[in-house]
């Protein structure tokens, strides 16, 4: 028997005895105890409740603690958990990522990947150079003044002028779905959304072209991708969410990308006038006062499903009332498709937050 073969077979024995001896599992972050039972995929409205499960155990995997995170989650009604897959994921953690699909699997929860850092394109987790972009010098973007464009998270950027970086892209988002049982790829605040001056990117535009001639490209580069992925397997799902307090013509650009079933945004969950002291009052990056409401018009405006991503990391502790008095407004929202961090990283407070949005998450 090969390994993958064994992980399958001796996660569903675990899942079979759990069942069996009616095993439970405490939410320490709002003291409950609950029994393993499904989660509810399947819901009446159609709506996804999405829990970011970002680097859990990243490779210390431990597959009980794999089923108690899931089963919170399953607990207020999540659907869908998603995973930052890495490039080297795909040789580096194969059965780690496997032991999460087959756990979901068992409550009723789709598995959704989140590409991340890829080509230096994408956000995602964690903050790390993109190895595609490493070892293709001759892809990397390039700024007004010669120099290579560089973020500061993850380094260089692929210029999406190349043919490397698309067939990379497309490639890689083939072999994610030929690995793993992964429903959804969701392309999480795409980084190419600037000038690019990389010769491929003049030969094609210019010297002259503007800030939405390159976004116009950044439309055609996701509608070719997600086409080929939809014309090999059609009964996947694709999204793509950016920033909350983006201009209205680049949301309305954006919102035109084809094969693209759900689209979006990111942010707080509270208004820019209740002036959090992160992202809040500088970027107005925010789902209520209307930002996010932006999206969810111009989602139903092409035909797509309408995405929030509620930013409940990287929180001050100040800005947590914020946090537990805007959730039921977000809860409360026409938006299709919800995603929670699922204990979200860098605050000191991560039980207090993770209570709140629980609390609140269950009756989206």
């Amino acid at each position: 028997m090969n390994r993958k073969d064994f992980l399958k077979g001796s996660v569903a024995t675990a899942a079979s005895l759990a069942l069996t001896a009616g095993i439970s599992c405490t939410d320490t972050s709002d003291g409950q105890s609950n029994s393993v039972r499904p989660g509810g995929a399947v819901r009446k409205d159609g709506k996804l409740l999405n829990a970011y499960y970002f680097r859990a155990h990243m490779y210390t995997m431990v597959p009980s603690q794999v089923r108690e995170d899931l089963q919170r989650m399953a607990d207020v009604g999540t659907n869908v958990v998603s995973i930052a897959v890495l490039e080297q994921d795909l040789y580096a953690a194969v059965e780690n990522i496997e032991i999460i699909c087959n756990e979901a699997a068992k409550l009723g929860m789709e598995v959704w990947a989140v590409p991340s850092r890829w080509g230096g394109l994408l956000a995602g987790a964690p903050k790390v150079p993109s190895m595609f972009t490493i070892l293709n010098q001759d892809t990397w973007t390039i700024d007004e003044d010669g120099s290579y464009v560089s973020s500061r998270w993850s380094g260089r950027i692929s210029s999406i002028f190349h043919p490397k970086t698309y067939e990379f892209m497309l490639e890689t988002s083939l072999k994610v779905y030929e690995t793993w049982d992964i429903k959804g790829i969701i392309w999480d605040e795409p980084k190419s959304l600037n000038k690019d001056f990389h010769p491929l990117a003049i030969e094609k535009l210019g010297t002259n072209a503007t800030i939405m001639d390159h976004i116009w490209e950044n439309v055609d580069f996701y509608s070719r991708l997600n086409q080929e992925l939809k014309a090999k397997h059609p009964d996947k799902a694709t999204a793509m969410f950016t920033y909350a307090h983006m201009d209205d013509e680049l949301i309305y650009a954006l919102a035109q990308i084809r094969g693209l079933d759900i689209f979006g945004c990111d942010g707080r969950a509270w208004g820019a006038s209740d002036e959090g002291a992160v992202e809040g009052r500088t970027l107005n990056k925010t789902l209520l006062d209307n930002n996010g409401q932006r999206f969810i018009d111009a989602a139903k405006k092409n035909d797509k499903k309408s995405l929030w991503l509620i930013e409940n990391h990287n929180l001050v502790d100040n800005d947590i009332p914020l946090l537990a008095k805007g959730m039921p407004e977000v809860v409360q929202s026409d938006v299709d498709h919800l995603i929670y961090y699922y204990y979200p990283r860098s605050l000191s407070k991560p039980d207090e937050i993770m209570k709140i949005v629980h609390e609140n998450v269950r009756n989206f």
